[in-house]
């Protein structure tokens, strides 16, 4: 069976392996024909609810089995999956909930401490869209308003729901949002067959197999998770889903599970290799590492250790994968670049003003792929910015080609940081931050850091006369921002460096930052 849509991936393993063991989380084990089941009771139970093709449905859920049920269901009904981080909080979520027109949500009572329901009833006014709010978890007691995700299952009778009407290149699987230098998000329109050809071409170097064990501990939110979770499908294997990294507990499960695949950021492999001593780690053959620039390091451990680790470049505007190295690359080639391009991308680097530069020239990284997303949801003016006349998106990383072929990363056009694998936009943090009445100017930068890749810091030019403190500022964030997105460090000056046209110079007010702190 071929791969087109986003439920041929579950339906080819309906067919070809249904009582093979497929979805593992903490004491939950799911098989394909269980998976297939749950589906098919939640479609049922979102056309009770009036979910069509073409509605847009949030999806707020951690690692979880219901992630996976909600992903196929949704996708099964025409309907479009919104991806939100589990981490982001009011502004975030508000902002994406309404720029979507999504019609429902489906997120936990509660995760890692925070209780979501209170969050989305503060905003329901202003969602005059958002007809329907499930809830995964103990809703006793809750607002009668709000259904529950296991009661909707248990009211549903099961029978299989026949998958929309759905043309893979044209219509839009799902939405997943990522911010420009203006750090406002935008909703990239992700197609059935960006998703599933793209994911397809990017596992050809790993030569998975029915018997690979995947572990996902990235969140599905995140196109490297939903990268690893659809390369299971794609590959008839079985998943580990992790919703919180802790080294410990992983470790265990990579040993007792015997998992062969992992994705995650360095920061994960960094951790993990850490306490690599005390656990038997003999199990792990192939991964990839992205999200963040990797220490060189890092992989040549890695590989030390048999773990025949891939490194490689992609993003959620173009569905993941654009680059990877493979086990037959040098050492070199494995560790200092990001490998050469997968089948069907074409890649160009050019300058500011978008010409072409030789290779061996730096310059902005330029694409076209199966993956490439076919717009900005709502917003022509960032499409028609991005993605010219010729097809060609501009990626806004800067890297060069060498003259076999593979690519290095140098840097980021946009003023962009990522810790940990996780993106911050200085604009977003730096527009909260000005809402301080004790705050004149505030830049934030990146610095480096041996664990996360990078940390921020917030430099603050306080009002005259103010008193303002480090700890008064992060109190401030507290609660507005994603828990990633809290400035590392802050940091109080006098005056910023200035180009010559008046702006804050980040290169020199970075220097200037860097000689204060020591990067652990």
């Amino acid at each position: 069976m071929s791969f087109t849509t986003i439920c041929s991936l579950l339906n080819a393993n309906l067919e070809a392996n249904p009582d093979r063991e497929a979805l593992i989380y903490r004491d939950q084990r799911y098989s394909y024909r269980q998976l297939g089941e749950k589906v098919d009771r939640l479609a049922e139970a979102l056309t009770r609810l009036g979910i069509k093709k073409g509605d847009k449905v949030a999806v707020d859920i951690p690692n979880w089995p219901e992630f996976v049920f909600s992903f196929f269901a949704i996708a099964r009904l025409g309907a479009v999956v919104v991806m939100i981080n589990t981490r982001y909080r009011v502004a975030e979520v508000q902002h994406i909930l309404k720029d979507s027109d999504a019609v429902a949500v489906i997120l936990p009572v509660e995760f890692d401490g925070f209780t979501y329901l209170p969050m989305i009833e503060t905003m329901r006014a202003e969602l005059p869209l958002l007809r329907h709010v499930i809830a995964v978890g103990e809703t006793t007691g809750v607002e009668a308003d709000v259904l529950g995700f296991t009661e909707l299952l248990g009211s549903s009778s099961g029978r299989p729901v026949q998958e929309a009407d759905i043309d893979h290149k044209e219509d839009v699987g799902l939405i997943m949002y990522t911010s420009g230098t203006t750090g406002t998000p935008k909703g990239a329109m992700i197609t059935h067959f960006n998703l599933v050809k793209n994911s397809e071409v990017n596992s050809v170097p790993y030569d998975f197999t029915p018997g690979d064990v995947f572990l996902v501990l990235v969140p599905a939110s995140h196109i490297i998770g939903l990268f690893s979770l659809v390369s299971v499908f794609l590959s008839h294997a079985r998943v580990i889903l992790v919703d919180a990294f802790k080294t410990e507990p992983v470790l265990q499960i990579i040993a007792r599970e015997r998992v062969t695949v992992q994705y995650a950021v360095p920061t994960v492999f960094t951790l993990e290799l850490a306490n690599a001593d005390k656990h038997d780690l003999s199990s792990l053959r192939t991964g990839l590492i992205a999200g963040a620039s990797c220490p060189p390091e890092i992989v040549r451990r890695l590989i030390e250790i048999g773990f025949q680790v891939h490194i490689g470049l992609g993003m959620t505007e173009t569905a993941g994968g654009l680059t990877y190295t493979t086990v037959a690359d040098d050492l070199v080639a494995r560790t200092q670049t990001v490998g050469r391009p997968a089948e069907g991308v074409e890649m160009k680097f050019v300058d500011d003003d978008r010409r072409d530069l030789p290779p061996g020239q730096v310059g902005e990284i330029a694409i076209k792929s199966y993956g490439r997303m076919k717009g900005y949801y709502k917003n022509p003016g960032a499409t028609e910015a991005a993605i010219d006349a010729d097809g060609w998106f501009y990626t806004g990383d800067l890297g060069v080609k060498d003259e076999r072929g593979y690519v290095r990363i140098v840097g980021r056009k946009k003023d962009m940081i990522i810790r940990g694998g996780f993106n911050i936009y200085p604009a977003e943090v730096e527009g909260l931050l000005f809402t301080n009445p004790k705050v004149l100017e505030v830049a934030v930068v990146g610095v480096p850091d041996s664990v996360l890749g990078e940390k921020t810091c917030a430099c603050i030019r306080p009002r005259e006369g103010v008193h303002l403190g480090e700890a008064e500022i992060k109190e401030f964030c507290r609660g507005k921002l994603a828990d990633f997105k809290m400035p590392d460090y802050v940091r109080f000056v006098d005056s910023f460096p200035q180009t010559a046209t008046g702006k804050i110079h980040k290169i020199g007010l970075r220097e200037e930052i860097l000689k204060t702190i020591n990067p652990s």
